[in-house]
């Protein structure tokens, strides 16, 4: 039986910018590190061209799988086709679509499978569920190079929600007080990387953040040492609001965002700390990333209390 579905992915990228990065092979194994998928054949480094071949040797259900396909169809940058040669399905066919979305794009991934292995009802309970979320986190990784993954914006009092990123997001907020005197103490401290230092963190720069600014925390975690380079994304300094969100760099225990913010509202003063998290393409952190799930959670709470 045949199976169908479509993931949409926004970026805040140029058009042409998505598009090509979406055709790299280098790019795409990078996505897929969690499968251990290399390019074996055909097209193994680059960017792939119309009527060129790639074959991909991957790992999943915990079985190794090659196949072949090719771009059968390019139409840059609106359009492309990759379809199955050789491999393990019945028919495989992956189209991308990109359209403009203001100064930025959606790509729509549809994929029309199906399988000599899955019935009809696997299809749909295993198999498509399977695929869809790893295409989520193949073009959550492809934002992530292009720096245009979904951000924590510290100057958004609503924060929207990505259904097709494959970032685990938390919001958290609390009140730590109340007038003027609060309200000064925390936004100076804020800005000097407080709320981590006194929850436990290392801070290698404790001035007053920058956007740009690289420091190093070093944290512990389940009895290790851990090193996180970062990149401090952008920073709000209002009358009402104030804060930073930074980014994670390789080497870090994950991938994702992070951000702090104190905010009044008459004579409360409130935390709010937001978060976007997926597990590191490099080990050994993928492989411990429940632990460090748990470890945030922890974090957390000391985040919470850190200003209050």
């Amino acid at each position: 039986m045949v199976s169908s579905f479509s993931v949409a992915t926004r970026a805040r990228v140029p058009m042409k910018k998505l598009f090509d990065v979406s055709l790299s092979i280098d790019e795409h194994v990078a996505s897929m590190a969690q499968s251990g998928e290399r390019a074996i054949g055909g097209v193994t480094e680059g960017s792939i061209g119309l009527g060129e071949t790639v074959t991909w040797r991957a790992r999943h259900f915990g079985i190794w799988f090659t196949m072949t396909s090719q771009i059968s169809s390019l139409e840059r940058p609106d359009r492309f086709v990759d379809e199955q040669v050789r491999g393990p399905f019945r028919s495989f066919r992956h189209e991308h679509r990109f359209v403009r979305d203001g100064d930025g794009a959606v790509m729509t991934d549809t994929l029309t499978i199906e399988s000599p292995i899955f019935g009809r009802l696997a299809e749909r309970v295993i198999l498509v569920p399977y695929l869809r979320r790893l295409i989520r986190e193949r073009n959550s990784r492809l934002l992530v190079s292009l720096d245009a993954a979904p951000g924590t914006d510290p100057a958004l009092p609503e924060w929207p929600a990505n259904s097709a990123s494959i970032f685990r997001r938390s919001e958290v907020n609390v009140l730590i007080g109340h007038g003027d005197q609060v309200w000064e103490r925390a936004a100076h401290d804020i800005l000097r990387w407080a709320v981590k230092t006194r929850s436990g963190f290392t801070v290698d720069d404790v001035s007053k953040v920058s956007p740009g600014a690289e420091p190093t925390i070093t944290a512990r975690i389940a009895g290790m040492t851990a090193r996180e380079p970062v990149r401090v994304e952008s920073v709000v300094e209002t009358s009402t609001r104030v804060g930073f969100s930074y980014r994670t760099l390789p080497g870090h225990p994950v991938t994702g965002e992070e951000a702090f913010i104190v905010h009044r509202d008459g004579h409360d003063v409130s935390l709010t700390v937001r978060s976007l998290t997926a597990p590191s393409a490099e080990q050994p952190w993928r492989n411990v990333y429940p632990l460090l799930r748990i470890a945030q959670v922890i974090a957390r709470r000391r985040y919470i209390r850190s200003l209050s």
